[in-house]
C-alpha cells in the first residue's frame, strides 16, 4: 500500500512539475541563452526543443548538458583564478609606478648631465682660449730661438766660410813658397861663388820653407774622396736608402751594382772641411757629374758650401762608376771611389802613376793588365797591437794592426764582391805586396794560384801607414799609394775624366 502511495505522489510530483514546466515554457525559451542551464531547466531541457529544431529531443537535452557543463567548467576555473588576476592587476600596477618613478629620475639624469655638459661646454672655451694663448706665446718663442740658432749658423758657416778661405789662401801661399824655392835654388846655382859665405843661411831657409810646405799639405791635401753616411742612394726599382746602409750587391737606379763597400773613420789629425751641395755632404775633392756629363770636383761646384767635418764616411765602387743620390732638389750622379771607367786609357796612366810612387827608379810594369780589383780572403789574419791575431774581416775602424816597422791605425775598411776570380795565397791580382824587389802584384810572385767560382767575398783596409802585414805578407792598403800621397793622383783622374 505505501509503495503504491508513493508511486502515486512521484507520478503526481512528475505530472505537476510537467505542467509547471509548459507552464513555464514560453517563457524559458524566449529567455533561453541565459536559464538554460539553471538545475531544473538542465533536467527538463528535452521539454523546451524548438518545433523547427532537427535534433531529436535527447539529442537536444544532451547538447543543451554538454553547453552547461562546458559553461560551469568554465565559471570555475575563472573563479578559481580569479585571485591570480588580482595578483596581476596589482603587480602590473606597482611596475607602472616603478617605471614612471624612473622615468622621472632619467628625465631628472638628463637635466643633470645636460647642466654638466654646458657648464663643461664653457669650461672648454676657456681652456681653448687659454690653450690658443699659450700656443701664440710658444710659437713666438720658436720664432725668436729659430731666429737665434739660424744667427748661430750663420755664425758658424761665416767661421767656416773663413777656414775655408784661410785654405785656400794657404794652397795659394804653397805655390808662392814653391816659386821662392825654385827661386832660391836657381840663385843658389847661379851665384854659388857668391854667395858661398851665407850659403847655409840659403839652404836653411829652403829647409824651414821645404818643412812649412809638407806639414801644410799633409794637413790639408788629406782626402778619401767620401760621401757622409746618411745619404740617400737611389736603388732601382724607385727606392732609397742610406749609404752607410747600401749593401755589395745591390742594384743602383742606374742600373750598376754595388762591387765595393768603404766605411772611413778619420784620423783627428787628417780632418778636412767638407762640402755641401744641395744637402749632400762629401769631401771637396769627390768628383760629381753636373747635367750634361760635365765632371768637376765638389769644391768647383757653384752651389757647393762648407759644412764642417765628420769622423766617419763612406764610399762605394760600382759597375757603372756611378752613384745616383737625391739631394734637396733632385738626382745627382756622384762618381764612386775608383771614379775612372775600367776602358779608359787614363787607367792604364794611373797605374803607372801608382808603380812609378811605389818603386821609384824602376821601368814601369803592367802588373795587373786584367784590371782586377784588390781583395784578401777575410780568414787571412793580421796581428792586433795587443797580440791576438784576429781575421781580416772581423777588424774594424781605429784597430791598431801591424804594418812594417811597428802598428798603424785601420781608418777605412772595404768590402768587395768578385766573382770567378783567382787568388794568390789568399790575395788578388789588384793587391801590391812587397818581395825582395820591391812591390809587385800577388800574382807577380809566383804562387800557385787558386781559382774561386761564384761571387766571393773579399775584404781590404785603409791605413794611416798605407801598408800592412796580413797572413805574413806585407801589402799596400787599398788606397795603393797612402792616403798621404793620394792627392797627388787628383790631378791625373781630373785630367782624364775631361776625357771621358
Amino acid at each position: 500500500m505505501d509503495a503504491k502511495v508513493a508511486g502515486i505522489n512521484i507520478v503526481l510530483v512528475a505530472g505537476l512539475a510537467i505542467a509547471f514546466s509548459y507552464g513555464q515554457r514560453a517563457e524559458i525559451m524566449a529567455n533561453w541563452s541565459t536559464r538554460r542551464c539553471e538545475p531544473g531547466i538542465v533536467a527538463s531541457a528535452f521539454l523546451y526543443k524548438p518545433y523547427n529544431d532537427p535534433k531529436t529531443v535527447s539529442d537536444f537535452a544532451s547538447d543543451n548538458f554538454q553547453f552547461c557543463q562546458g559553461k560551469i567548467a568554465q565559471q570555475v576555473i575563472e573563479t578559481a583564478a580569479y585571485p591570480v588576476k588580482v595578483i596581476q592587476e596589482q603587480q602590473k600596477n606597482i611596475v607602472g609606478g616603478i617605471m614612471s618613478r624612473v622615468s622621472v629620475l632619467g628625465d631628472l639624469g638628463n637635466k643633470l648631465a645636460s647642466f654638466f655638459n654646458d657648464l663643461m661646454e664653457s669650461v672648454k672655451r676657456r681652456f681653448m682660449g687659454t690653450y690658443v694663448e699659450i700656443q701664440k706665446s710658444f710659437g713666438h718663442l720658436m720664432n725668436i730661438m729659430g731666429k737665434i740658432m739660424a744667427s748661430i749658423t750663420a755664425m758658424a758657416m761665416a767661421l767656416i766660410g773663413v777656414l775655408v778661405s784661410l785654405t785656400t789662401l794657404i794652397q795659394f801661399a804653397l805655390y808662392v813658397l814653391a816659386v821662392i824655392i825654385g827661386i832660391l835654388i836657381a840663385l843658389m846655382v847661379i851665384f854659388a861663388a857668391f854667395l858661398s859665405p851665407v850659403s847655409w843661411l840659403v839652404f836653411a831657409g829652403i829647409a824651414v820653407v821645404g818643412i812649412l810646405a809638407g806639414i801644410i799639405v799633409g794637413v790639408i791635401t788629406q782626402s778619401a774622396f767620401c760621401i757622409a753616411g746618411d745619404t740617400l742612394v737611389l736603388l732601382a726599382g724607385g727606392s732609397a736608402k742610406p749609404l752607410k746602409e747600401v749593401m755589395v750587391g745591390d742594384i743602383l737606379a742606374d742600373g750598376g751594382i754595388v762591387t765595393a763597400k768603404m766605411e772611413f773613420l778619420v784620423p783627428p789629425t787628417k780632418y778636412e772641411p767638407l762640402v755641401s751641395i744641395n744637402g749632400v755632404i762629401m769631401s771637396p775633392t769627390h768628383m760629381l757629374e753636373e747635367p750634361g756629363s760635365k765632371i768637376i770636383a765638389a769644391k768647383d761646384h757653384p752651389e757647393a758650401v762648407a759644412a764642417g767635418t765628420l769622423r766617419r764616411l763612406y764610399n762605394l765602387n760600382t759597375t757603372s762608376r756611378r752613384i745616383p743620390v737625391m739631394g734637396d732638389t733632385g738626382r745627382m750622379n756622384l762618381l764612386d771611389y775608383e771614379e775612372i771607367p775600367d776602358d779608359c786609357a787614363i787607367l792604364d796612366k794611373w797605374k803607372e802613376n801608382v808603380f812609378g810612387i811605389l818603386n821609384p827608379g824602376k821601368p814601369v810594369v803592367n802588373e795587373n793588365p786584367e784590371n782586377v780589383e784588390a781583395g784578401i780572403d777575410g780568414l787571412l789574419e793580421v796581428k792586433m797591437k795587443d797580440g791576438r791575431g784576429l781575421p781580416i774581416c772581423a777588424i774594424v775602424c781605429g784597430d791598431e794592426i801591424e804594418c812594417p816597422g811597428g802598428y798603424t791605425t785601420v781608418c777605412g775598411k772595404v768590402e768587395i764582391e768578385l766573382e770567378e776570380e783567382v787568388l794568390y795565397n789568399g790575395l788578388s791580382a789588384g793587391v801590391w805586396m812587397f818581395d825582395c824587389a820591391g812591390w809587385k802584384s800577388a800574382q807577380s810572385v809566383g804562387w800557385l794560384p787558386e781559382r774561386i767560382y761564384g761571387k766571393q767575398k773579399l775584404f781590404h783596409l785603409f791605413t794611416e801607414s798605407g801598408s800592412f802585414i796580413v797572413g805574413g805578407w806585407v801589402v799596400r792598403d787599398f788606397s795603393e799609394v797612402g792616403l798621404d800621397r793620394l792627392a797627388e793622383t787628383n790631378t791625373l783622374c781630373e785630367v782624364g775624366l775631361k776625357k771621358i
